[in-house]
């Protein structure tokens, strides 16, 4: 809609001056239909008066009130289908705009839970997919494994190429190590790696494997309700800073003619350095690399030896070359216990922060922390499993 400046030019230009129609829409940069209407008009143009929307009656009224006090969340489409079977013949976005200012203000539909944890206490992990990058001469598709503390925020992130059983536990040994440590436990999604399979009460069946490599670094594996993301919020929303942050900000980077994984593990650890680490937390307020500082000296440092294992083989063969039981009857023991410190052997760990599950596993044959390397992992039979029921 012009002004009635406009409309006095255009007219005074097409009655007055003998400008044509076309020249007017040329030169005042409008819409020949415009310049036509405006020109040729006598008076002010203004768009009809919309008819006003249907009233809802107050039954009507009463009706939607009922419902949404039963159901808050309730779907505006839901209610339309619904008066429209008690006469309502208005629209359906008349009936959104009424519907907004019935709605309970007060009610949140399902409120996030966030809740915080003490130092050393946990880590969340997951994996992030990153899309094709390139590897060598040629674009492979590239995953992220991020690993969050969770009291001061501090990230480690390393890439792979696949997200098998082995290079999971590989990469989650070297990202503690990153971190300085294991806490006290470690928080996953549901993800093969780590789960492989659920109790018929929903609890989470743990892979032997990852039995094994907590018991080994002393934390306690611990894994989401199927379907609730949210429980490690802290890792997805690192893995949301890691997709629009990190991944935008390698594109500026000089990379080797062929990088390798090694590369963009170093320039990952810059981004957690540099970003992530001066960076205040909006939630906790603090500096993530001074919070970093004090949650460093609670966590236990990685033993020695599955560092090594780490660097020898590339991890192909942790799983493999972890301690486990040598029967069935020794993988029937296999405990949780409460505010009690696992052993391995005769080597003892340090006591549990209360309130902290470990998981211990009675090795009868495995003097030392790690197998032979030509030791090869026991796919578990039928007849296993009826042992432990026994």
């Amino acid at each position: 809609m012009q002004c009635e400046e406009d409309r006095v030019l255009m007219h005074a230009l097409h009655a007055g001056h003998g400008w044509s129609i076309a020249r007017i829409a040329r030169e005042l940069d409008v819409n020949w239909r415009t310049a036509k209407r405006y020109a040729r008009s006598e008076d002010l143009l203004r768009y009809p008066r919309r008819t006003g929307t249907a009233e809802l009656t107050e039954a009507q009224v009463a009706h939607i009130q009922r419902r949404l006090s039963l159901c808050p969340e309730l779907r505006a489409t839901t209610l339309y289908r619904e008066l429209a079977e008690l006469g309502y013949d208005g629209s359906y976005p008349s009936l959104a705009r009424r519907v907004r200012t019935l709605r309970p203000l007060d009610v949140l539909l399902d409120p996030p839970l966030r809740f915080e944890t003490d130092p050393g206490l946990q880590v969340q992990a997951d994996w992030a997919d990153c899309r094709d990058w390139l590897l060598g001469d040629r674009l492979v598709r590239l995953h992220a494994f991020v690993t969050v503390l969770g009291y001061s925020r501090m990230v480690a992130v390393r890439f792979a190429t696949d997200t098998t059983r082995g290079t999971t536990l590989r990469l989650l040994t070297s990202c503690l190590d990153s971190l300085g440590g294991a806490p006290g436990e470690v928080l996953t999604d549901r993800d093969p790696a780590f789960v492989i399979g659920s109790t018929p009460s929903g609890h989470a069946v743990f892979a032997p494997e990852w039995i094994d490599l907590a018991a080994t670094l002393a934390v306690a594996p611990k894994a989401c309700k199927p379907y609730r993301a949210k429980t490690k919020g802290k890792v997805e929303r690192m893995i949301r800073e890691l997709k629009e942050d990190f991944l935008p900000w390698l594109t500026g980077r000089v990379l080797p003619a062929r990088p390798c994984l090694g590369d963009y593990d170093d320039l990952a650890l810059r981004w957690c350095t540099e970003v992530v680490g001066s960076r205040r937390h909006r939630t906790t307020r603090r500096i993530v690399a001074e919070a970093w500082a004090e949650e460093r000296a609670l966590v236990r440092p990685i033993p020695g030896r599955i560092l090594a294992l780490v660097a020898g083989d590339g991890g192909a063969g942790i799983s493999s070359r972890l301690p486990r039981p040598s029967s069935a009857a020794d993988r029937r023991v296999m405990a949780v216990s409460e505010d009690r410190a696992a052993k391995r052997g005769s080597e003892s760990l340090s006591e549990p922060r209360s309130g902290t599950r470990w998981y211990q596993t009675t090795v009868s044959d495995a003097p030392s922390a790690l197998r032979s390397a030509d030791e090869s992992v026991e796919v578990p039979e039928l007849a296993d499993y009826e042992a432990v029921l026994r």
